[in-house]
């Protein structure tokens, strides 16, 4: 099974819908606020969609999607398909690795824009046995970078994951946080989170890395998100889009 999908992640998924849902749509009013210059949008790594609002697809005119678990495909078209053909908007799913295929999709789609749904800070998680994941994700992300120079684009990405008691009773699901990335980096490693926005989670004990901090320039606007994956464990998401002029 792939340490990022399968079974057992879609499970999860379609079992946390409500879990999830004041996270989907914080990420849902992000990107309705986004202006994409570009019709056409290179999807990378969506799973099912579960998070995305089949909204925002809709405002492209053809989406070329692409994981490598063999359940999205399908998945993604029973939560997204029906909208998408109201919507007129042409899509194609393929089976494959994201981002061995990054640079032919680039070179076959030079107008589309770029989207990474969850997908970097995955990378620790794909590291090979010999190779220290802070090196490899490093590796990743600057050839990542390098492709993606003038081009529009954009990723949602977990920064930082851990234990966490949860909202306590009564209390509101913790906004959203506009930033710029010099002022949302990691603290720390083994340090707790400490903003206040995500503080509403009751943070403790040791927190993952996930290896992100270095996705965006630090003049790049980000919103951060808290993320209630599980009752006890939540993730600290980062979202960020880069105009075509900007490298």
């Amino acid at each position: 099974m792939n340490p990022s999908g399968g079974l057992q992640w879609h499970f999860r998924a379609w079992r946390s819908r409500a879990l999830w849902s004041p996270t989907c749509g914080q990420l849902a009013a992000w990107l309705a606020q986004l202006q994409p210059g570009s019709k056409q949008l290179i999807l990378l790594g969506p799973s099912a969609g579960w998070m995305l609002p089949s909204a925002w697809l809709q405002r492209f005119d053809y989406i070329h999607a692409i994981d490598l678990d063999p359940l999205a495909p399908r998945l993604f078209a029973r939560r997204h398909g029906a909208a998408l053909k109201v919507g007129g908007v042409r899509w194609q799913y393929h089976c494959a690795d994201a981002l061995t295929e990054l640079p032919r999709l680039l070179q076959a789609y030079p107008q589309a824009c770029v989207f990474f749904d969850n997908v970097l800070g995955q990378l620790r998680f794909h590291a090979p046995k010999e190779q220290d994941a802070q090196e490899f994700a490093a590796q990743q992300l600057t050839q990542i970078k390098r492709l993606l120079q003038g081009r529009e684009w954009g990723s949602m990405h977990d920064l930082l994951s851990g234990p966490a008691k949860g909202l306590a009773p009564g209390q509101d699901f913790p906004l959203a946080c506009e930033a710029m990335t010099s002022e949302s980096r990691p603290p720390e490693p083994g340090r707790q989170p400490d903003t206040a926005w995500l503080a509403a989670a009751r943070p403790h004990g040791q927190w993952l890395d996930h290896l992100t901090d270095a996705v965006f320039t630090p003049s790049t606007p980000v919103q951060n998100l808290a993320w209630a994956f599980k009752p006890r464990y939540w993730h600290w998401l980062q979202a960020g889009w880069v105009g075509p002029d900007r490298t």
